[in-house]
């Protein structure tokens, strides 16, 4: 089965702006995290390993539908998807949220001016 192996660097100026901006570190660098790419009734994306059967990692699986593409979001390893990100052919985005039936965290929505503390750095929420 083809697949890809890819290793993505880690954005830093959202979190160190002053640092690349001095040029101490390097916007895109360290920590390079593996990432896998394979066919599986679509687009499976393992993020943070090479390994297809690691059952650890996050995962995300893009399928072709009528009209548009299907993302499905696991961000827990080996559990059911917290939602899904629709892309229409139409130019359209939809996300919808799973049910918190499952044992996934659910989907959290935020404002489009709010931070993520563990990404940004600071609390604006």
């Amino acid at each position: 089965m083809d697949e890809l192996k890819l290793v993505v660097p880690t954005y830093n100026y959202q979190l160190f702006r002053r640092q690349v901006d001095q040029g101490e570190i390097p916007e895109f660098g360290a920590p390079e995290v593996p990432v896998l790419i394979r066919e599986a009734a679509g687009v499976r994306s393992v993020l943070g390993t090479h390994d297809y059967e690691n059952l650890e990692k996050h995962d995300i699986q893009i399928e072709r539908h009528p009209n548009g593409w299907m993302i499905f979001l696991h961000p827990c390893p080996c559990g059911d998807p917290c939602g899904y990100v629709y892309f229409l052919d139409d130019g359209r985005s939809i996300l919808v949220k799973e049910a918190n039936e499952c044992p996934t965290q659910a989907i959290e929505v935020l404002n489009s001016d709010a931070s993520i503390p563990e990404i940004h750095g600071i609390k604006t929420r």
